[in-house]
């Protein structure tokens, strides 16, 4: 199995990222519009993993990202968590290829809801977070525990 990844932001960074999403909290509902439309966009087929309400669902990604956001320097703390939140997207149908288009359309989002502020040392940062917590559910994804046990009765 792979390394676990780790988070490399520096003290800079993670002030771009902690700032941003401050700024982005205000315009918070038009950020998960535009980040939901443009996922669907690029990644159509994305659209029938979501079993659940979108605003229910948009409410389960802001709490994540403000747990991400919160934690920043206790990354280590979450590995358990996201490693679990990527075995729970194997059983709802997540392919490893969307984590990437997640990426773009977070990113896209992001960029037109903070325009200038989302300058190209903020969407580095934020593209480093958002890889590294990619690599880490999907680690997570292939960990023994997503895989069912076919000698189970």
């Amino acid at each position: 199995m792979s390394q676990t990844p780790k988070m490399t932001l520096s003290a800079k960074q993670k002030r771009l990222v902690r700032e941003s999403f401050e700024s982005m909290r205000e315009y918070e509902n038009s950020v998960l519009v535009l980040f939901y439309g443009r996922l669907f966009e690029i990644a159509p087929e994305a659209r029938a993993l979501f079993k659940i309400d979108i605003h229910e669902q948009s409410s389960k990604l802001m709490d994540t990202l403000r747990t991400l956001i919160d934690a920043l320097d206790q990354f280590e703390q979450l590995l358990p968590h996201l490693a679990e939140l990527g075995r729970k997207h194997v059983t709802y149908g997540v392919q490893p290829h969307q984590y990437e288009k997640l990426r773009t359309a977070l990113s896209w989002a992001l960029g037109q809801a903070l325009g200038a502020e989302f300058d190209r040392e903020t969407r580095a940062a934020w593209d480093s977070l958002l890889t590294t917590v990619s690599g880490v559910m999907l680690e997570g994804s292939t960990s023994q525990a997503a895989i069912p046990d076919s000698t189970a009765k």
